[in-house]
């Protein structure tokens, strides 16, 4: 295939800069609709006339529709989408820098999207729908039960599943964490929630505040509704997760004005599981807490991180130190391509 594509563009290589223009149109009008052309045309740096000149090919091709709104995809442009991602990252070079950024990483498998979250907020969509497409290919037929953490990332890719993840499939989203923070839709019981409506599945919640004293920890453990999700949580085949920055971590968590110090002072870059960590993955400080331990994750056959821009890119690589060795990332080339120049 690469043989082959070198050689169509040696001798046509406006085929391909037309292909990748269109396909660039179509996947953000996907991610943007409805969307108008003046506000589409300033987001890929085309002028009106340019963009006008191409969705009026798209739409005549069924790709696209129009309405006072703005323009969306049709079905048959969703496909089309979905199809030539692939290809088009082969052409953009994005294939071969998932493959350095896995090998960087020490870890099975990442997945870049195009752009950086850190600037265009958009960008998560995209995290979304290969977050879909990664759960397509992995859930096995028949019964799975998926544990999900909460956090801004996830909220926004549960709202990206599809039903498509239910054919053949029964799917139970389980919260793998209790309630943080103000932010009820951020937590991971909102975010199972949100993938079982979206996908036709069902969900579990766990209805207890993630950080606990250690006099209220263990007679929860004992609690029936809790231990019943706990079993869930054991069970799991997939864990999706996402990875925080300690800074910011440390502020949603409302962790003590000391605390904050002694991470500052440690030099913390990255949260996960509860756990706060250094450039090396060293954890210099672990908050008590009900539900998915870091441990745990070692036990599940598959461990979903998601995480992007470049400014998470230090809590990424430091995490993956650490990371269970069947972890797939999905993140964008902001944070990629800090790391690969490390």
């Amino acid at each position: 295939m690469d043989n082959q594509l070198d050689l169509i563009e040696s001798i046509a290589p406006e085929m391909i800069d037309i292909f990748l223009r269109r396909f660039d149109i179509l996947r953000n009008i996907g991610l943007m609709s409805p969307v108008g052309r003046r506000m589409l045309a300033d987001r890929l740096h085309l002028t009106e006339r340019v963009l006008r000149s191409e969705t009026e090919n798209l739409r005549k091709q069924g790709l696209i529709s129009s309405s006072q709104a703005g323009m969306s995809l049709t079905e048959e442009g969703r496909r089309v989408v979905n199809g030539l991602d692939d290809l088009a990252n082969q052409l953009l070079g994005l294939n071969s820098q998932e493959k350095q950024l896995a090998q960087r990483l020490g870890i099975d498998k990442c997945l870049i999207v195009r752009g950086d979250s850190s600037d265009d907020s958009n960008v998560m969509k995209q995290l979304g729908s290969v977050l879909n497409e990664t759960l397509a290919k992995m859930l096995p037929e028949g019964n799975n039960t998926i544990v999900a953490m909460g956090g801004s990332t996830m909220a926004i890719v549960a709202k990206e599943l599809t039903p498509v993840l239910s054919d053949k499939r029964t799917l139970m989203f389980v919260p793998g964490r209790g309630g943080i923070g103000a932010s009820v839709a951020k937590q991971a019981n909102s975010v199972c929630s949100t993938m079982a409506a979206r996908t036709g599945g069902q969900s579990k919640s766990l209805y207890i505040p993630e950080q606990l004293s250690k006099d209220t920890y263990h007679p929860l453990l004992n609690e029936p509704s809790v231990k019943a999700v706990l079993e869930l949580i054991a069970n799991g085949n997939v864990a999706i997760h996402g990875i925080g920055r300690a800074d910011d971590m440390a502020r949603r968590r409302e962790v003590d004005s000391a605390t904050k110090e002694m991470l500052r002072e440690q030099k913390a870059v990255g949260e996960v599981f509860g756990c706060f960590y250094d450039k090396e993955g060293q954890i210099v400080y672990r908050v008590s807490r009900i539900g998915l331990q870091l441990e745990d994750a070692q036990k599940f056959n598959h461990v979903v991180a998601i995480a992007s821009g470049h400014d998470k890119a230090d809590a990424i690589q430091a995490y993956m130190n650490f990371a269970p060795k069947q972890t797939v990332l999905i993140t964008d080339e902001g944070a990629a391509n800090v790391i690969l120049k490390k």
